[in-house]
Formats: structure tokens, C-alpha cells, sequence
């Protein structure tokens, strides 16, 4: 996960969000995954294979409509799906890019609960309906215990029996499931043992866990004073924590984090953590927030088979993925026997199942996937792409020539590095052995670290011009290995590669432009669009809005901006550049509009006054009309001439007119 991403789950959390889960012995299969799953049919009714959307077959021939994925389910399950993903990441899936890959695999998974039910049909395993009852009371009565997620599941569903009857079908399949595991994926202590030392790594990683707590300050000399106070008994570690730690989460206990893993720390602070001894002092250790004082107070670590044995709930765990691995073995190796497969029907999701089946180095298939598909994209040679189809088939298609675009690229790196290499090597070094090349280097960046003013500079020039030669003696082996014998072979297969990228180039730009036309609500198509042409301003507003949209939990969150405050701050600057080269340069009326009031609203949210103020005059001066300015201007005036705090805070707390960001049009 990377920073952003951490961010916006942690801006997430300030607001309450349920996610009922219960996993019943196979990893992923659980009510939160099947929620809302498929309606009860009456006994007479028998669906057609036309409307399913994807038909189960066993030897090539559909199986009865009971083993079919009909649309309402893939409907529930996605739902849970992006409920999750939006809980994650803060964002919805983007519905033209990322959705379509989504629901193919929402599609497989159900296909493979209609054959364990298959299975257990064929095996004469059944659920009766007193099981499911006391079962369904269980799960009721765990999540309506809880005020507030009973208060939610009412709000929700309408009542605690409209829940229940929602998630009865899920129940079921579950407790099928729990029937047929234990016939196909039964598991031994020496399974586990073994799962353990294959993965012993990882498990540690996972599982092994420390409890400290920390100090932290800005500087180096700062730790070191607060660590001396500490060494000669002037304070205790926890009052050094309340009095000069900025971490004012754990400051005010202290400096107590209590128990973490390896990967809940970055790995400075984790490599120290889980290193010390219990009861020491560590540090001072630097890390991109600042600089800690480190206290492990205890340690509970998994280096060995016993102490997992010793642990129920790391055994349980371990036991549990033994079984999940046992039984997706069983279930591929039982559809393999039985000649068990599926057919997804429909304009869009076959095409989608089919190009991510494609292993993403068989360059082959990829081209003649781009070729079948363009056949829709471009009905006759020459015309223009056809906007009238589906556009996650044009976003598809646009996915697929950037995979072969890489591919290529990945392919030619090579033909990249001798051409941009050759005309511009130094002779001084070209008949020299790549060896003795490569000790001459490393010599001269030693050299590097000692010298200053002409000689750095010389000696600078002096490594470029060695590194190009290693780059084209490396780049002209690998050529000769692939085939090519002289340098006028070289030189036409470079040209007949520039030309491949040239053209997968244009026709990338000119199916985003295309599929912008009618889908321009995708914010992934937006992003690719920027960077291809970040001189249409119509799509740069859009982009730096959809930016500004997705770090607005986080710097509406004090707390969070703060923790995150060293990597926030560079990406809220280049929002805001971005933002203000389109609000104060020769731009539409509209793009300048949409920019600037972006930029008020991003300010607002950070308690820039001053500078939303002068956003919200250079406003005034475009558009002197525009709903709310002037209230705001005054709003804003005052509370930065008020004469005390608490006449600012009263000034703050006034209802501020919301200024509605306008759709941009228009370059």
C-alpha cells in the first residue's frame, strides 16, 4: 500500500463505516462477500440461458439454471465488492478501467461457489433449514448486540428481519461449504508444520509483534537531550513523551503505541523496535516523520514451530490457510475431472475474461486481441473510432495497446540504449574491456565524493561518459544475442520499432479523446488523458479536481494531515501549481472559474485564510456575480482582523456559503 493510499484509509476512519464479516473456514467466502445474494425462486420458475450471466457446463453442455450466475447476484456481490474497495482506498472503482476486470473475477468466484453446491448436490451433503436458523440467529444476535450497528443494519435494511432474510441465502452456501471442506481439505498438524516453515518468513512478519512506545521530535539534538534527561533520571521516558513528543496521538500516554507488527511501522522504526531488548532504551532513530526515542516494553515473536503451537489464534490462522490452500487445490483439480467450466455471456465481459487470461509477456496474443477487438473499434480501414459501442470496450481496448506498447518498450529497451547511446560515445574509452571500464567507474564516483567546483564537474562528465559506453557495450551484447549481426540491422529494426510506438501512441491518444466524449465522468480516463495531453485544459482542471477530490478527507482531517504532513504537503503543492496555472493564465472564463473556486475550497479546508482571500477576490474580479463571493469575502476579512481569539473562533464557526465548483467546458 502506498502512501496515498495509507492516508486516505486513515482520513476514512474518522468516519463510522460498517463492514459485517464473519469468514466460516475458507478465506473471502463469507455474508460480507455474498450479502445480498440471490433472491429465492419460486418452484416453477426456470430462467432461460439467455438471461444468465454466465452459464456453469460440465463436457461443454450447460448444467441445470440452479448452477447458473444470474445478473442479480454478480449485482449483489459487486455491491459489497466497491463497498469494500471504496472503504480502502476512499474512492469508487473507476467504471470504465477498473470494474469490468472486477465483476470477471466477482464472476469466477461465484462460478466456483455453484460447483462446491454441485459438488455437494452430486454428494448428497444438504443444509437443513433448522441449521441455517440457528446459524442466522447467531450472526443476528452478534451484530444487533452492538447499538450502533443494529441502529445501521435498521437504517440499512429497513429492519433486523429484512437483514436477516437478505443474507439468509448466504448463510446457507456458507454452512455448504462448511460441510464439504472437511471431506476435501482436511489438515494435520504436520500440514501446518510444514505451511510453517515453508512460509516461515512471511509468518513472522505477519504475526511477530512488538509493544512500545516512542518519542518524537524534529531533530537530532533534540532526542539527544531528551535522551540524556532520560539517562540521568531527571524525567521518565513517559513524561519526556508528554512534554516534547510532537506525536500527539500517543504523547499524551505516554508515548504508549502498544502492540504493532513489523509492517505497521516503516522500516526504520520497526528494524529498530524489533531488535531491541525489552526494557531499553533505542535510539535516537530517523525516520521521513523525524526523529524517535524508542521503549520496548514486550515482544511476542514466532521463530519457531512451538511458539505457533503455543499461540491458538496464530495456529487457527495457519491452519485456516492450509485448509483455503488445500481446497482451491481440490476445486481446481475436481473442475479439471470433471470437465467443469463456465461461459460468461454478454457484449463486454467475455472480451474482458478473455484479455486478462492473456499472460501478460505473450505479446502475440495480445496483438491479436487488439486486432479482433479493433474490428469493433474501427468498423472499416481508416474510419474513426466508433464511440456508438460499449465504452468499457473502448477502455479495454485502450488497456490493451498500453500492455502492448510496455511490452514492446520492454522488448526494445535495448534497441532504446544503443541508439541514444551511439554518436555520442568518447572514444577515450570505446576500445576498452567492459571490466576495466566498470573498476574505472567506480574509482571516479570515489573521487566524486571528495572533490568540488571544476574538478566535481570534470570528473561528473567523466563518469556520464563511462556509463554511456558500459550502456551501449551491454545494449549491443544483448542485440547480438538476439540476432542482429551488423549495425545497419540494428539501425532498421530501431526505425521499424519507433514507428510501432509512433503508431500505438497516436492511437491511444485518439481512442481517449474518442471514448472522453462520452465518458468523460472516468476519472481513470481523465488521469491517462493529462498525461498525454496535459495542454487541453479542459482535461487538466478535470484532473487536478479529481486530485483535489481525493486528498480532501485527509486535509480535512487535522490529525491525519498532521501524521502525513511531510509527504501531504509536496502533492498539495503540486495540486495547487497545477490549479493556479489554469485560474491565472490566458484560459476560458470557465477553466479559470472552476480553478479558482478548487483552489478556495482547498484552502477552506485547511484554514488558509489569508490565502483563500485572495483566491476569492482574484474570483470576484472574473466573475462579479458569482453566487456567495462577496458574503464570503467579508466572512473571511473579519475573521482575519478580529482582535481576539475568541472572537476568530466565533467568526470561524459563522455558516460559510458553499461555492459550488462549475462543470468545466470548453479549453
Amino acid at each position: 500500500m502506498n502512501w496515498m493510499q495509507k492516508m486516505r484509509k486513515h482520513a476514512l476512519l474518522v468516519v463510522w463505516i460498517i463492514v459485517i464479516t464473519f469468514v466460516v473456514g475458507i478465506a473471502g467466502w463469507s455474508v460480507a462477500a455474498y450479502m445480498g445474494g440471490s433472491r429465492p425462486q419460486s418452484a416453477e420458475y426456470k430462467p432461460s440461458p439467455s438471461q444468465a450471466i454466465a452459464l456453469v457446463t460440465k463436457d461443454g453442455t450447460p448444467l441445470s439454471y440452479k448452477y447458473w450466475v444470474m445478473p442479480n447476484e454478480l449485482q449483489n456481490y459487486m455491491q459489497n465488492i466497491i463497498s469494500n474497495y471504496k472503504n480502502y482506498y476512499g474512492k469508487t472503482p473507476d467504471s470504465l478501467f477498473e470494474e469490468p476486470k472486477m465483476q470477471v473475477d466477482a464472476i469466477k468466484q461465484l462460478v466456483d461457489q455453484k460447483v462446491v453446491n454441485y459438488f455437494a448436490n452430486t454428494s448428497n451433503i444438504s443444509v437443513e433449514n433448522s441449521e441455517v436458523d440457528s446459524q442466522l440467529k447467531s450472526i443476528v444476535a452478534k451484530y444487533t448486540s452492538n447499538p450502533q450497528t443494529k441502529k445501521y443494519i435498521i437504517k440499512q435494511y429497513g429492519s433486523i428481519k429484512n437483514f436477516e432474510n437478505k443474507i439468509r441465502p448466504n448463510v446457507k452456501q456458507n454452512l455448504v461449504t462448511q460441510k464439504v471442506m472437511p471431506l476435501v481439505a482436511n489438515v494435520t498438524a504436520n500440514d501446518v508444520k510444514s505451511y510453517y516453515e515453508s512460509h516461515k518468513s512471511g509468518i513472522e512478519d505477519k504475526y511477530d509483534e512488538v509493544k512500545a512506545s516512542h518519542i518524537l521530535v524534529s531533530s537530532r539534538a533534540t532526542a539527544d537531550k531528551v535522551l540524556k534527561l532520560i539517562k540521568l533520571k531527571k524525567i521518565t521516558f513517559s513524561e519526556g513523551a508528554k512534554e516534547y513528543s510532537k506525536d500527539t496521538g500517543s504523547a499524551a500516554k505516554g508515548g504508549e503505541l502498544g502492540w504493532f507488527t513489523k509492517t505497521q511501522m516503516v522500516p526504520q522504526f520497526s528494524s529498530a523496535a524489533f531488535n531491541a531488548t525489552p526494557g531499553e532504551i533505542v535510539g535516537p532513530i530517523q525516520t521521513q516523520y523525524g526523529w524517535h526515542l524508542i521503549k520496548v516494553e514486550g515482544k511476542k515473536m514466532f521463530d519457531n514451530f512451538n511458539a505457533v503451537k503455543s499461540s491458538t489464534t496464530v495456529y487457527n490462522d495457519l491452519s485456516n490457510q492450509v485448509k483455503n490452500e488445500k481446497f482451491f487445490n481440490w476445486l481446481k483439480k475436481y473442475k479439471k475431472e470433471e470437465k467443469i467450466s463456465y461461459r460468461i455471456q454478454g457484449q463486454v465481459l467475455p472480451y474482458v475474461r478473455e484479455f486478462y487470461s492473456i499472460p501478460a509477456t505473450n505479446m502475440a496474443k495480445i496483438k491479436e486481441f487488439i486486432s479482433d477487438l479493433g474490428s469493433y473499434v474501427y468498423p472499416t480501414k481508416g474510419a474513426t473510432v466508433n464511440i456508438s459501442i460499449d465504452p468499457r470496450l473502448l477502455a479495454l481496448y485502450e488497456t490493451a495497446l498500453e500492455s502492448y506498447q510496455k511490452d514492446l518498450q520492454s522488448q526494445g529497451s535495448a534497441l532504446e540504449s544503443y541508439h541514444y547511446s551511439v554518436g555520442t560515445l568518447s572514444a577515450t574509452y570505446l576500445e576498452i574491456p567492459a571490466t576495466v571500464l566498470q573498476k574505472k567507474l567506480e574509482n571516479v564516483s570515489k573521487e566524486m565524493n571528495k572533490a568540488t567546483g571544476t574538478s566535481f564537474s570534470k570528473l561528473f562528465n567523466e563518469k556520464l561518459d563511462i556509463q554511456k559506453v558500459l550502456n551501449y557495450d551491454k545494449s549491443k551484447e544483448e542485440l547480438k544475442k538476439q540476432g542482429y549481426k551488423n549495425n545497419e540491422e540494428i539501425k532498421k529494426a530501431y526505425k521499424d520499432y519507433q514507428k510501432k510506438m509512433d503508431d500505438l501512441s497516436i492511437k491511444t491518444k485518439e481512442v481517449l479523446e474518442a471514448l472522453y466524449k462520452v465518458a468523460p465522468y472516468s476519472s481513470e480516463l481523465v488521469t491517462k488523458l493529462y498525461r498525454l495531453d496535459p495542454g487541453n485544459k479542459k482535461v487538466a482542471l478535470q484532473y487536478f479536481q479529481n486530485e483535489y477530490k481525493l486528498i480532501e478527507p485527509i486535509i480535512s482531517n487535522k490529525q491525519t494531515l498532521q501524521t502525513y504532513s511531510s509527504k501531504i504537503t509536496p502533492y498539495l503543492g503540486y495540486i495547487k501549481s497545477g490549479l493556479e496555472s489554469l485560474a491565472y493564465l490566458g484560459n476560458a472564463t470557465n477553466i479559470k472559474v472552476g480553478a479558482l473556486v478548487t483552489l478556495i475550497s482547498m484552502n477552506e479546508k485547511m484554514k488558509n485564510f489569508k490565502e483563500e482571500l485572495g483566491y476569492l477576490e482574484q474570483l470576484k474580479k472574473i466573475n462579479p456575480k458569482y453566487p456567495g463571493v462577496d458574503q464570503t469575502i467579508k466572512q473571511i476579512k473579519d475573521a482575519l482582523s478580529a482582535s481576539s481569539t475568541q472572537t476568530v473562533k466565533a467568526t470561524q464557526s459563522q455558516a460559510t456559503p458553499v461555492l459550488k465548483i462549475p462543470t468545466s467546458s470548453g479549453k
